[in-house]
């Protein structure tokens, strides 16, 4: 689901080759250099590719001390944070006199495309999927169950590898001074993103089910509502960790580390926007499912407070946060006062709710920074408006319930805690050299195909 902007980073031209590189690596990375991957097959042919460079990299790392062996004289990856590096520059020459690009970070920053990749490869299936509109009863969702599967599993194996990235960090004190070195915290920050985008695809599913029954006659037929709000709490729980994560590795850009190795960092421009508009997407998704719940409990006015909490979230540019709203009985000072002009502004919005049939993106705070999760976000708003309408003429022709005021849906709603949907153990990546001297352990284990109790996929 969460596709990060500025990524994968994609090989290119080496300047000057280190002596350890044989002929045949050189013509495997030659291959890689491609403007961008454009379509969800030319990712998937160039991950097979970058999988066999990956086997030959490990290859000649058990034969070399890949710490100090030099790679290249540059830094031979696009999308890479290039701050802090200026001595790296001979200002007289005008000359890169870099030489401390080695086979460790070569082997790090292919660990890093590939499971990057992965995660877009499984975000076009998603996106793929919930396109997919279906004729019910005639046709059911079950008959799609592999691809959400699939889906899943294409985010475990980018996990698989980001966690043996993470598992051949060295000590510091075998690099050689003065070289560069691959932030070893962004392989537990992209795993948490991976992890995070498994629990929010089994959100898009559901809302996809949803979404084709009350098409079909007006009805959502979720169950396990308050379970999917959950998983949306949780996300946005996770998602705060990892915006603290970010701020650390912003943080270390271009600074040196305690071995005198320069840290080296992908391109981070837009991430803080997207990861804050992506937490709001959740946010929508947990009033979502909680609305569903209150509406099937006969509460029409929490459900109708959620939904208006999360089209204000959604529609809204500035975010929308529950709670308690007793602002004018305070003293006004000049936040509390842009305060009451923000709660105008959304008042505005939700009195012209019932004319909106669309999420209007050029005034909305995704434009332009959400990526392929923009799909999933206009079917969610669609579905949301679907409900307030329907949901809004059954109160006023038969309920008259009050409705609960949207800045108060925290307390009056009870919000769950959050929690994720288990999935099954994920090893790490194994090249296939290690795996052919385990292979007869792993048969008698079968670790990969076994789900675990209770596990969802």
């Amino acid at each position: 689901m969460i596709v990060l902007p500025h990524t994968p980073p994609i090989p290119i031209q080496l300047k000057e080759p280190g002596s350890v590189l044989p002929s045949h690596l050189l013509a495997l990375r030659a291959a890689l250099h491609v403007p961008q991957l454009s379509t969800s097959n030319e990712s998937i042919r160039y991950v097979v590719n970058l999988e066999e460079y990956l086997e030959a990299i490990v290859e000649l790392t058990s034969q070399n001390d890949a710490n100090r062996a030099v790679f290249s004289s540059n830094i031979p990856w696009n999308d890479l944070s290039k701050t802090g590096f200026k001595q790296f520059f001979n200002t007289v020459t005008k000359k890169v006199v870099l030489a401390k690009w080695t086979l460790a970070n070569e082997l790090r920053m292919t660990l890093i495309s590939i499971g990057l990749i992965y995660m877009r490869i499984a975000s076009d299936l998603l996106n793929e999927t919930i396109n997919i509109e279906l004729d019910i009863p005639e046709k059911k969702p079950q008959e799609y169950s592999e691809n959400w599967k699939q889906i899943v599993n294409l985010y475990k194996k980018s996990i698989s590898f980001f966690m043996y990235g993470d598992s051949i960090e060295p000590n510091q004190g075998s690099l050689a001074k003065g070289a560069l070195r691959v932030n070893a915290t962004l392989f537990s920050f992209l795993m948490k993103i991976s992890e995070i985008s498994i629990q929010m695809s089994i959100l898009a599913k559901f809302l996809w089910i949803n979404r084709l029954s009350f098409n079909y006659n007006e009805q959502v037929t979720t169950e396990n509502n308050v379970t999917l709000a959950k998983v949306a709490i949780y996300c946005m729980n996770e998602l705060e960790v990892v915006q603290n994560l970010l701020k650390t590795l912003i943080q270390s850009a271009g600074k040196k580390s305690e071995a005198d190795t320069e840290l080296l960092n992908l391109d981070y421009t837009d991430w803080e926007d997207y990861l804050k508009l992506v937490k709001r997407y959740v946010s929508a998704y947990a009033g979502f499912f909680l609305a569903i719940q209150h509406y099937r409990e006969d509460k029409l006015g929490n459900a109708l407070g959620l939904i208006q909490f999360s089209l204000l979230t959604l529609q809204s540019k500035q975010e929308v946060k529950p709670g308690n709203d007793s602002m004018l009985s305070r003293k006004v000072t000049l936040r509390k006062l842009r305060n009451k002009v923000a709660h105008r502004k959304h008042a505005d919005i939700l009195q012209s709710l019932n004319s909106i049939s669309t999420l209007d993106l050029n005034n909305s705070a995704f434009n332009d920074k959400s990526g392929i999760v923009l799909n999933d976000l206009t079917y969610l708003y669609d579905q949301l408006i679907k409900l307030n309408l329907k949901l809004t003429s059954e109160n006023d022709n038969l309920k008259f319930d009050n409705i609960v005021h949207w800045s108060s849906v925290g307390n009056d709603a009870k919000w769950p805690i959050g929690c994720k949907i288990p999935v099954s153990k994920i090893e790490p990546y194994k090249p296939k050299k290690e795996e052919a001297s385990t292979a007869a352990a792993a048969a008698a284990s079968d670790n990969d195909t076994y789900t675990g109790r209770g596990s969802y996929f």
